[in-house]
């Protein structure tokens, strides 16, 4: 199986991963779990998401590094560990770049022709959450040493979010599960087994 976690930062996704790989591990003693994330190893993208400038800057250089990364990420680790029957779970996948980069003005049909013939994954778990509950979160948890661009806009947070609602017109053909992330851990936990 080939499961993704996605939503805004401070959507509690990343939380649920590990509870879904401990999940699974727990489960039989012939599941063998990977957990991985995006961005995969470009450092590039790092430096650029790290730097002061608006979250519109560079929106067509961060695109093609993370489609760039995303490659060699289903090469090296993703496509080698489903062939072995390994349960991937992933912090991010497509659909983060989709609708990160389409808040920053990348024109959405691109974005889908630059994703086309990469796996669909079994699940897609999309965690909505306001803008504000996922700022103060992240504020509390003091989630970054320094915050990533895309953290710092309020207004382009919030058309991410948008964009993260419309994921299931965009793929209707996909599973994509949104769910309410401002449910305590335990209950999106319960909701997420039944789908498993």
């Amino acid at each position: 199986m080939f499961i993704v976690f996605e939503g805004i930062d401070g959507c509690g996704k990343s939380t649920q991963v590990w509870k879904s790989a401990r999940y699974f591990a727990n489960a039989g003693k012939y599941n063998h779990v990977l957990v991985t994330r995006e961005p995969y190893k470009s450092r590039e993208i790092r430096e650029i998401l790290k730097q002061d400038e608006p979250a519109e800057t560079k929106s067509e250089k961060l695109t093609e590094l993370f489609v760039k990364d995303r490659k060699e990420h289903l090469s090296e680790i993703i496509l080698p560990a489903l062939k072995n029957n390994i349960i991937v779970i992933c912090d991010r996948y497509k659909y983060s770049t989709i609708c990160y980069q389409a808040a920053q003005g990348q024109d959405i049909k691109k974005l889908f022709e630059m994703h086309k013939n990469m796996p669909v994954p079994n699940f897609i778990f999309v965690f909505d959450v306001p803008v504000e509950i996922a700022v103060k979160r992240m504020t509390k948890d003091n989630l970054r040493e320094k915050e990533h661009k895309f953290e710092k806009n309020v207004v382009f947070l919030e058309k991410v979010r948008k964009n993260y609602l419309k994921m299931k017109e965009f793929f209707p053909e996909e599973k994509i599960i949104i769910l309410d992330g401002t449910k305590t851990i335990e209950k999106i936990f319960e909701e997420i087994k039944t789908y498993f």
